[in-house]
């Protein structure tokens, strides 16, 4: 009796788990809601999947507010359509489509494309994506400050999609003392690493147990620079702001004089032309240093056809 009430209770045991692996396992990403007018552009529409609501384009266009161009995102597209990896995928996800739309038939090109695709993975990132300058009245700066005034270019652009990775975005930040170029003796420091970023409710094929459904978006910056210093930051993205915390460093021993302890910062941009950094920075001797950057957009990747 008792083992016939053990059976039974794990019989039931077990469709319960099914049920909610099922619930958690089948999250969907919506790319739009066709609740929302335009919400795929004007001449776009919103059609309900499934693995994810998607915008069904106009000939030329794809991914969110169908603002892409189309194209593949990944050069062996053509060879997992020749596999028909797009139809026998399709039930259970949307990998496919997302990013060999080209080659699965969900668009059509008319011609145009980026020199390098965007991911629909790194879209809620887009907006970061460019060359920022500004020109400072202090010295501070993320991660060895300067003694003086300088400028600086942060150069966000676009990398190759790697075959079976995260795709990232590259960065590089170009600061020299004063005025670069322009003086006798001006200091210089290059940092040069890539950013990628992952949705909270990305589907990734494992059990995901006691997750918030407000969870946000995770991104994460790693670089290296010319003062010998190595970080690694992690952070989250909310809307059209990115918030940070120093997680690595490491530095050579030349490099300890004036090596950070913590930091904290925060890019947000105001508006489509101005990019606005916020740092918080402890160093190694206990010095606290506050300040604020703001930065002016010269030139947008996501706009080279």
């Amino acid at each position: 009796m008792c083992q016939k009430f053990l059976v039974i209770f794990l019989i039931k045991y077990f469709y319960q788990i099914s049920a909610q692996l099922t619930e958690r396992t089948n999250e969907a990403i919506h790319f739009c809601d066709p609740s929302i007018p335009n919400d795929c552009g004007f001449e776009g529409k919103c059609v309900r999947h499934l693995n994810g609501n998607r915008c069904r384009c106009p000939i030329g266009r794809m991914g969110i507010m169908c603002r892409r161009p189309c194209q593949d995102i990944y050069k062996s597209c053509k060879h997992w359509e020749e596999e028909n990896r797009c139809r026998w995928a399709k039930p259970f996800s949307p990998f496919f489509e997302d990013n060999c739309a080209e080659s699965c038939g969900i668009c059509k090109s008319n011609g145009r494309s980026l020199k390098i695709p965007l991911p629909p993975i790194l879209e809620p990132i887009s907006w970061i994506i460019g060359r920022w300058e500004t020109a400072t009245s202090a010295g501070d700066r993320f991660p060895v400050s300067f003694e003086h005034p300088y400028k600086e270019i942060l150069d966000i652009s676009l990398a190759e999609t790697p075959m079976f990775d995260r795709p990232p975005v590259n960065i590089s930040f170009e600061n020299s003392f004063s005025v670069r170029a322009y003086t006798n003796e001006g200091s210089e420091y290059v940092e040069v690493g890539f950013m990628t970023g992952k949705p909270s409710r990305e589907s990734t094929g494992f059990i995901k147990s006691n997750q918030s459904l407000n969870e946000n978006d995770q991104v994460a910056i790693e670089m290296v620079s010319n003062t010998g210093i190595i970080t690694i930051e992690e952070g989250i993205l909310r809307d059209n702001e990115i918030s940070l915390t120093l997680k690595y460093k490491q530095g050579i021993s030349k490099a300890y004089q004036y090596f950070l302890k913590k930091s904290r910062r925060s890019f947000k941009l105001k508006n489509w032309n101005i990019l606005m950094e916020k740092t918080v920075m402890e160093l190694s001797n206990g010095t606290i240093r506050k300040w604020l950057k703001r930065y002016r957009r010269t030139k947008d990747y996501l706009m080279e056809y």
